[in-house]
């Protein structure tokens, strides 16, 4: 298996502690002023009370416990000095920065049983001397560098499980954008394709019997206007797929394409006057496709709920932007009762800080009036 860094900095770690340990077993050895027990055991004690810190990360208790107890079997042996005790410094900091909980106070406690020990038989020392009770403290200042330390990665793990929440909140909104985005582009082509469609295909079965060059001519219409959509919708559904594999033959609508649409209304037999300021050619694309689309909706409402025969559209030049306007001589607003088409305008006409208006109109029928303005920002 793979050494991980983690491992392999642990075991650097561990390792050098040990190497440093078992010089000072050699030291007190050497320089022993009294008999020892069998002198391979100090150095063989020192490497046991090392093993165990391999897993302080993960398990810090039983590692520390595990340590400890053999840096007192080197004391309780007989053994002058306490060498593996410069271990404790790693027992004291992993209890500190590792333990879940009450990691301080196991720290302390470490520190304080490496303090007794040495104050008890068989080499008793005064627990108050220097040469005891400083080893100690800095066991202890170890065992609150290590929360410190846990209490600052704690901090920091929390602020990356914040970040990244905001990040799948923002992202999944951004989705949700497009996906509505995309919706509202699927409806305006397919009401009005299909509205149109439905127009002509009744027009063709009115008469089919008494003109059918007027019903083929119908016919006509309506399949110009499925075969004018399938462009859009193919674009529209590349996004869906994820962007698709043919690209969009054709670009989005614009200001230039409202003389089209006005054209194919009128072969369903809707009278519209079109109006257009000339020089609205420069507006940003988003906006000449945002009025496209709402008179192509407010048009298509028109055929379906107003009995209509005449539809005015007028876009006029404003002073921050420009103005959308259409109105009929239909049976009014209880012709065209709240639905998708209503609220998809008036959701892209606020996405662009625009205002949308709707009522009775100054012929009796049904009015849209839209603001946009040239900073959609």
């Amino acid at each position: 298996m793979t050494m991980t860094r983690v491992a392999r900095t642990d075991l650097a770690l561990v390792g050098g502690g040990a190497a440093f340990g078992c010089a000072g077993a050699w030291v007190e050895l050497h320089y022993a002023t009294r008999a020892v027990p069998w002198p391979p055991g100090a150095y063989l004690l020192t490497l046991a009370a090392a093993v165990p810190l391999l897993w302080h990360r993960r398990r810090p208790v039983p590692a520390a416990v595990a340590c400890l107890a053999c840096v007192g079997a080197y004391h309780w042996v007989g053994y002058q000095g306490l060498a593996p005790a410069v271990l404790a410094f790693l027992v004291c900091y992993a209890l500190g920065a590792y333990q879940p909980r009450f990691g301080l106070a196991y720290g302390l406690a470490a520190a304080a049983f490496v303090w007794v020990v040495l104050a008890l038989p068989p080499h008793r020392l005064p627990w108050y001397a220097v040469d005891v009770s400083m080893p100690a403290v800095t066991y202890a200042a170890a065992a609150a560098v290590g929360a410190v330390a846990r209490r600052g990665r704690l901090e920091r793990e929390a602020r990356v499980r914040e970040q990244a929440t905001v990040a799948e909140e923002r992202l999944a909104r951004r989705l949700a954008e497009e996906r509505l985005t995309i919706a509202r582009e699927l409806h305006d082509v397919l009401a009005h394709t299909i509205a149109v469609v439905a127009v002509q295909c009744n027009a063709a079965l009115d008469s089919l019997s008494d003109d059918p060059a007027a019903a083929r001519r119908a016919l006509h219409l309506a399949r110009d206007a499925a075969k004018q959509a399938m462009p859009e919708l193919r674009a529209t559904l590349g996004l869906l797929r994820g962007g698709g594999d043919t690209p969009d033959p054709r670009p989005q609508p614009t200001l230039a394409q409202l003389p089209d649409l006005a054209a194919q209304v009128r072969r369903s037999g809707l009278d519209v006057d079109l109006s257009v300021d000339p020089d609205l050619a420069q507006t940003p694309a988003v906006v000449q496709l945002t009025v496209y689309r709402i008179v192509q909706e407010a048009l298509t409402n028109v055929q379906r709920h107003a009995r209509a025969r005449r539809a005015d559209v007028a876009i006029r030049r404003a002073a921050h932007g420009l103005t959308a306007q259409i109105d009929d001589d239909g049976i009014g607003a209880d012709g065209a009762p709240p639905g998708f088409g209503l609220t998809g305008m008036r959701e892209r006409i606020e996405t662009l800080n625009g205002t949308f208006r709707t009522g009775r109109g100054p012929r009796g029928g049904f009015l849209v009036r839209a603001e946009l303005p040239w900073d959609t920002r």
